[in-house]
């Protein structure tokens, strides 16, 4: 781990909650403060403890979803280099920094909360070209512009789809890549595997990607290339938690 100011603690194992009141405890100064997981804006305020709260629940999908794209992108003897991609839900640029080391230059940031983009900026200056905090369902005229017209080819959401983003914003996403371009991200493994069975679904937003995700592999526009299961990460009581990374193909627009 990197040197930091400050220790974290994890509640008792037996602790029982739902991943949207997951917590932990941050001591810093010999003062004992508790933050919500899903706080984004807490946590992202204090440099470094998203990555180190990360590695402590040994988060897996950041370096997955990339080396599973990457693999793909080889495979079909892509350049690497010739990746323009759009990272969604970008967070404090976990996602950027792996895609960075396996040799990608073009990548652009998007996130609605301003302590995503501070964080990335922060922790790892220069990864991407450049980093809008912007609403996806709602860009402003300049955003939305420049977005359209850089020429996306890679389409990249980590661990945002399960119950963080609303519909729209992958839809509006997805529609800014490039005919045959690649899409890549994670969701429950259960969205997947278990899509009639929306009563265990832990949101709305869950059960509108599930259905959205089935419409666009049968309709054509999503053409599956590969899936891989995986420990996502382990939550602050012990408890695993299970996703599946999705690399595909564009082939049309979500109308």
């Amino acid at each position: 781990m990197s040197q930091v100011d400050f220790q974290i603690r994890l509640p008792e194992e037996n602790v029982d909650f739902s991943r949207d009141q997951e917590y932990f405890f941050v001591i810093q100064n010999g003062v004992e403060t508790k933050y919500i997981l899903q706080n984004y804006p807490q946590v992202y305020s204090l440099p470094k403890l998203h990555q180190e709260i990360s590695l402590r629940l040994k988060a897996q999908s950041p370096q997955t979803i990339t080396m599973q794209l990457i693999a793909q992108v080889i495979k079909s003897k892509t350049d690497i280099e010739s990746l323009v991609v759009l990272d969604i839900a970008a967070g404090t640029g976990l996602v950027g920094k792996n895609l960075a080391s396996f040799g990608v230059k073009s990548i652009v940031g998007v996130d609605i909360i301003p302590e995503a983009a501070q964080a990335a900026e922060r922790e790892f200056p220069g990864v991407y070209e450049k980093y809008y905090v912007e609403d996806l369902t709602n860009l402003t005229p300049t955003a939305q512009q420049e977005l359209s017209n850089r020429g996306f080819n890679c389409l990249v959401c980590c661990s945002s789809l399960s119950c963080h983003l609303p519909i729209q914003v992958f839809i509006n996403s997805f529609n800014l890549i490039s005919q045959d371009g690649w899409v890549a991200f994670n969701v429950s493994t259960y969205i997947l595997d278990n899509p009639n069975n929306t009563d265990a679904f832990e949101s709305k937003k869950a059960v509108n990607f599930s259905q959205l995700y089935y419409k666009m592999v049968e309709e054509g526009i999503l053409e599956i290339s590969h899936k891989h299961y995986y420990l996502h990460r382990y939550m602050t009581n012990g408890k695993p938690v299970h996703y599946v990374s999705v690399v595909a193909r564009k082939r049309g627009n979500i109308a």
